[in-house]
């Protein structure tokens, strides 16, 4: 019978800087799990993605470490290889991965958990070496089947799964709560050899997701239910697509790989067929390795943000320009929000680390502004095309620590060889500074030395100025990662020079103190006689450098009259430190 009904739109879930995010499970509150590869890509680590969070789990001394299930607790549950490659189930709890073994098994694989009881439900095989199924206590089997898979049971407490009879086909299962068994062929060609099928989910409602692949093909993934058939659910776009769970709400959760080879995570939201075929359509792009120019071909059901357009395009860094102010934006995957949004008919500026193949899902752009901007048949995609690539686009970006809050802090950054500058607000302790040349003439180059100050919101400098040596790395992914350490408390006393120098009548003394202190500068004339004192009493540590923070003298002597024009000395001094310098009197 075929299924109706069964009509989606499609989000994607990447995790930007992760090219591998093989996403197997998910709670009904949109936080998900899976695994993904290790820093180095030697093995496969667990991962939870729970309130924007990723976080990897690696079991000690495995091979590789498995989620497949995921509690509305934020349990997380699988399995991880030893060191003999047999596999153990693992469970995550209170942030710690404990070992379970179901009771004489030799292997054992988890692919879910039961919110209503808490139940485990997976596999084992024995000392003899058969597999059977396994919830909580309970052992499955398929009668006469010699090999049993389980994999999730519902509230109500049906089970899905699957078997392999005799000659080695793979079919489907429901276990009735009774102790009873359903069987259901998926709609494979039967003709053709199996290489597996698994039923992985089944909703309250009945809704199922299964997953099977045929010798030498690519893995398939269906919907629907045992009374209507199924159907194939595929990613728009998609070089194959495994579908892993599905939620309450009828949403299904699971990864899918794009042409280049990355494995994306996604949720297929149950819809009505015009708003699946309105949001079902599919533009390839193709990015040249380096920076590229980019508008956003198709409107996406869920609007785009940088953060999500860089974890679809793998880029390293997104650049925008805030046109009201003439200036550029940046965001890097080190961002702790999602940043900007992503609009029709306005061009981005990407950076990959190597050529990228992939497709935007959507709906064509109705607004007839993003329409003339950016026709959904001819985004603006511009790369390398081959030739030695300037770097027109750069981002200067880091964190601040040593504070609880930075509100109206500002990152500027120069380019010392260039004299060229570029200005970041700091959005909770992040801060990004952008810059590009839009005619693609290079801003920056190997060698060069970029200066990075933090300024308060006063305009006084509220850390020790940094400088930077680019590297190729950071031209290879158009970024300069930098770190300020203790904001706001310097890690040595110093008296820095008067501005302005020469002056007449004013002038400004900037010094920064390492610890609290009894603070005092006297200044003393061009002999050597003491002219005035300024006494500060005790500050705190910090930065004292702007007009509003560092000593102000106004050319007078301790009598209130004005000082003749010469060099003349000034002295910080504190009850552990002493430094002088000179400034120059014009009038």
């Amino acid at each position: 019978m075929t299924p109706t009904g069964f009509n989606y739109t499609f989000e994607g879930i990447d995790v930007p800087g992760v090219a591998f995010l093989a996403l197997t499970a998910s709670s009904d509150f949109e936080e998900y799990a899976g695994y993904t590869q290790s820093a180095d890509g030697q093995k496969m680590v667990a991962f939870t993605l729970i309130d924007g969070v990723f976080k990897t789990y690696e079991f000690p001394g495995s091979q590789n470490t498995y989620f497949y299930a995921l509690g509305n607790n934020g349990q997380a549950a699988g399995h991880y290889e030893d060191s003999e490659g047999l596999y153990h189930g693992v469970v995550l709890e209170n942030g710690e991965l404990r070992q379970y073994d179901f009771p004489g098994a030799v292997q054992t694989e988890i692919y879910g958990i039961s919110d209503a009881t808490g139940a485990l439900t997976g596999n084992f095989t024995d000392a003899s070496g058969i597999r059977r199924g396994f919830s909580g206590d309970v052992i499955v089997e398929f009668p006469g089947a010699p090999e049993t898979y389980a994999d999730f049971v519902n509230a109500s407490g049906r089970m899905v799964g699957s078997y392999v009879d005799a000659d080695g086909l793979y079919h489907s299962y429901v276990r009735a709560p009774d102790g009873s068994f359903i069987s259901l062929d998926l709609p494979l060609p039967q003709t053709a050899k199996i290489e597996y099928l698994f039923v992985h989910s089944i909703s309250d409602a009945g809704v199922i997701v299964a997953q099977g692949r045929l010798v030498g093909g690519v893995p398939r993934t269906y919907v629907g239910t045992f009374q209507h058939g199924l159907q194939e659910l595929k990613v728009p776009g998609s070089i194959s697509t495994e579908g892993w769970n599905i939620n309450q709400d009828g949403s299904v959760v699971g990864h899918y790989k794009s042409a280049d080879g990355r494995i994306h995570g996604f949720i297929a939201r149950p819809t009505i067929k015009a708003v699946s075929d309105h949001f079902g359509n599919v533009f390839n792009v193709t990015l040249t390795k380096g920076l590229n120019m980019l508008s956003l071909p198709l409107a996406s059901p869920k609007p785009m943000t940088a953060k999500s357009l860089a974890g679809i395009a793998g880029a390293t860094v997104v650049i925008t320009i805030d046109a009201e102010n003439q200036r550029f934006i940046g965001w890097t995957p080190g961002a702790p929000n999602d940043g900007f949004p992503i609009e029709g008919g306005q061009g981005y500026i990407v950076n990959v680390p190597q050529t990228r193949n992939f497709a935007f899902v959507g709906a064509p752009w109705t607004d007839q502004t993003e329409t003339a901007a950016a026709p959904a048949i001819t985004p603006l995609i511009r790369g390398a095309r081959g030739v030695a690539q300037e770097t027109w686009a750069f981002v200067v970006s880091g964190h601040l620590k040593g504070q609880s809050a930075y509100d109206g802090y500002q990152v500027i950054a120069r380019n010392l060889r260039t004299n060229g500058t570029m200005t970041a607000t700091v959005e909770g302790d992040y801060f990004a500074a952008a810059t590009a040349d839009l005619t693609r003439r290079s801003v920056v180059e190997v060698g060069d030395v970029v200066e990075v100050r933090v300024l308060g919101p006063d305009g006084n400098v509220e850390a020790q100025t940094l400088h930077v040596k680019v590297t190729p790395e950071h031209l290879a992914h158009a970024v300069l990662p930098v770190s300020f350490d203790s904001i706001g408390k310097p890690m040595q006393n110093q008296l820095l020079q008067n501005y302005p120098n020469p002056f007449n009548p004013e002038t400004w003394i900037p010094y920064q103190l390492s610890e609290a202190s009894t603070v005092s500068i006297s200044i003393f004339g061009p002999t050597g006689q003491l002219v005035r004192t300024l006494s500060f009493g005790t500050q705190s540590a910090g930065f004292y450098n702007s007009e509003g923070r560092a000593a102000y003298w106004d050319g007078c002597n301790a009598l209130g009259e004005q000082v003749a024009s010469g060099i003349y000395f000034y002295q910080l001094t504190t009850p552990a430190f002493q430094q002088t310098r000179r400034m120059l009197i014009l009038k």
